[in-house]
This record gives C-alpha cells, structure tokens and sequence, in this order.
C-alpha cells in the first residue's frame, strides 16, 4: 500500500502561489435556503403551468362539445337519428365535465393551499381519468 492510500481525504486544497492550505469549496450539497426558495419557484411554475394546460383542455373540451352540439344541417343530414353521433356527443360531454373538475380542483388547491384529496387518491383520480 502507498503512504496516500492509507490518509483520510484532505479537506484543504494547497494553493499553487503559497504553500498555505485553503479550505476546498464544496459545491452545492442542496442544503440553505437559496436551493429551497429554487425548489419553491420551480414547484410554483409547474403548478401555474399545469393549471394553464388544464384551462387549455376545458376550453378545447367545451369549443368540440359545442360544435358537435350545435351542428345542424337541416332535413337532410339529420345526425341525431345516428347512434355514433349521440355516443360521440356524449363523450364530449363527459370529456368537458371532467375537464372542468379537474381544473376547478387545481384552482381551489392553489387558491386555498389545501389539497380537496389526499395525494395519491389525487393521482389516482387523475390517472384513471385520463385513462378513461
């Protein structure tokens, strides 16, 4: 074994001008409060973010329930006598109503601070949700 083998690392760092020590700069070890107020921010973003996404969904939902809704070609393209076309509607239907809940849920978290679910019955809405 080599004599360096057998030392404890060094903590100091010789500088190459002078032969004196200086303490090694240890980078971010992710304690302080500069990474947490990061972290804050970050969590802050993504939850704005995912509130913007939700609102964006609710308003395509509703705009693709609406046209179907509203599509009207007089006597000779009745849709509403075909049963895809009221399955269809339905759906959209649906697809709006959960919409709505899920971004009026994020809007009472963010607003109030207070989760409406604990959060993995949270995710656990949202997965199946989604999935349906």
């Amino acid at each position: 074994m080599s004599n360096s083998e057998d030392k404890p690392p060094n903590k100091y760092v010789e500088s190459p001008a002078t032969d004196i020590p200086t303490p090694a700069v240890e980078t971010g070890t992710g304690f302080g409060v500069a990474p947490i107020t990061r972290r804050w921010r970050r969590e802050d973003m993504l939850n704005r973010g995912s509130l913007a996404l939700r609102g964006l969904a609710l308003l395509f939902s509703l705009l693709a329930f609406i046209i179907m809704a509203s599509n009207k070609h007089g006597d000779w393209k009745n849709y509403d006598k075909y049963e895809e076309y009221r399955y269809l509607l339905a759906i959209a239907m649906l697809s709006t109503l959960y919409t709505a809940g899920q971004a009026l849920r994020h809007v009472h978290e963010l607003s109030t601070g207070k989760q409406m679910l604990e959060k993995r019955t949270s995710a656990m809405v949202d997965f199946f949700g989604d999935q349906v």
